[in-house]
């Protein structure tokens, strides 16, 4: 029985809801989806490749985890550990920021939406006055997070608000949130993709969680609690409501390795920096410039770098992730080709990114060795 994590909880309110969604957005109850895969068996012979990286996970002062790594031909290791199976539905938090990205550039593919469209062109009361600096903004600045917006990760009551509407919530936003000159500034927080989903909502005339099945859930078979409905589905938290299972996101994970998922030309713009030189990282979490590391933000993920201040070699082919505050890690190494996925729910001050970041980076190099792409 796939089971849905995290909602026992006592959480925030905007991840207090369920999170099956049926395809017509009718939550469905859990006990009515179908029932998982039998779970693999794992050989932990000494001769078995993998066998550093089994022993390095049941090892980890974790517990309750589903790793799960691939390539282009899909699904090459499996380990869960503890209460957690890899088709546990499980709360995603910024590991949602990738998705919701993936969604938008779906859609711009199918010409509901142009990276160079402004709020404006979609939503009737966003400002077009030249004189407004807000008229300025277009939708590359919002997945790059250079809107010019702000409203910390904790900042922006509406994100949290079930009772509204996504427009306006993004309305709220507008009127409360606009601090620099857009482009010129990169700020981690909510403001900018909620301000994103709102204009596809228009576009389409359908939720943001419809436009993601329609976009990736359906197309990939994902089961009907992956989605965006926190804290409801009428005003998702774009940029933090999302939930799937390890298994779910490795699927899309495969399918956008295998270019099934987005144009060649769209992934090379997912994954370029868009946070380079002129552009001031004012609103940076701690996981991302912690230590030596120095990342940079492409859409909607991060582009992983170790060394401060970020260098040109940076921007070669390397690791995007999107680590989430309860832990959910998930990362594509483009150089290699190789992806991963930790599924867990950490609920501590810290933020589970600052425990399963290092532990992805290094089991990341481990299954390059088992693979022989080390």
């Amino acid at each position: 029985m796939r089971r849905v994590w995290g909602f026992l909880f006592i959480m925030p309110t905007w991840m207090g809801c369920t999170a099956g969604i049926s395809e017509t957005d009718e939550p469905v109850p859990i006990d009515t989806m179908e029932d998982s895969a039998a779970p693999i068996l794992v050989d932990t012979a000494s001769d078995d490749p993998w066998y550093a990286l089994r022993q390095s996970i049941e090892a980890a002062e974790v517990s309750d985890l589903a790793v799960m790594i691939g390539t282009v031909d899909g699904v090459q290791f499996i380990q869960t550990k503890g209460d957690v199976e890899e088709s546990d539905t499980l709360l995603l938090a910024s590991a949602s920021k990738w998705l919701a990205s993936m969604t938008l550039l779906a859609a711009i593919e199918d010409g509901v939406l142009a990276l160079d469209d402004h709020p404006q062109d979609h939503l009737s009361w966003w400002t077009s006055d030249p004189a407004d600096l807000r008229s300025t903004v277009t939708l590359e600045q919002l997945l790059s997070f250079t809107s010019g917006f702000s409203g910390g990760i904790n900042d922006v009551p509406c994100v949290e608000d079930e009772t509204m509407e996504l427009d306006e919530c993004a309305q709220t936003i507008y009127a409360d949130f606009f601090e620099y000159e857009p482009g010129t500034t990169f700020f981690y927080g909510p403001s900018h993709l909620q301000i994103a989903g709102a204009m596809v909502t228009a576009a389409t005339g359908d939720s943001f969680h419809r436009v993601f099945r329609e976009q990736i859930g359906s197309p990939l078979g994902l089961n009907i609690a992956t989605g965006f409905a926190l804290p409801s589905l009428n005003n998702p938290r774009v940029a933090g409501g999302g939930t799937a299972s390890a298994m779910d996101y490795s699927t899309i994970l495969t399918a956008l390795v295998r270019g099934e998922l987005l144009s060649a030309k769209s992934i090379e713009l997912l994954g370029q920096d868009h946070t380079g030189d002129g552009v001031d990282m004012v609103g940076v979490p701690d996981t991302a410039n912690e230590g030596e590391r120095d990342w940079h933000y492409a859409l909607g993920c991060w582009r992983e770098c170790a060394e401060d201040p970020y260098p040109a070699s940076c921007d070669e082919p390397g690791v995007l992730s999107s680590p989430g505050a309860f832990g959910f890690y998930p990362w594509w190494d483009t150089a290699h080709g190789v992806w991963g996925v930790i599924a867990i729910q950490l609920f501590d001050a810290e933020g589970g990114g600052a425990t399963t970041i290092p532990l992805g980076q290094e089991w990341s190099q481990m299954a390059l060795a088992a693979l022989e792409m080390d």
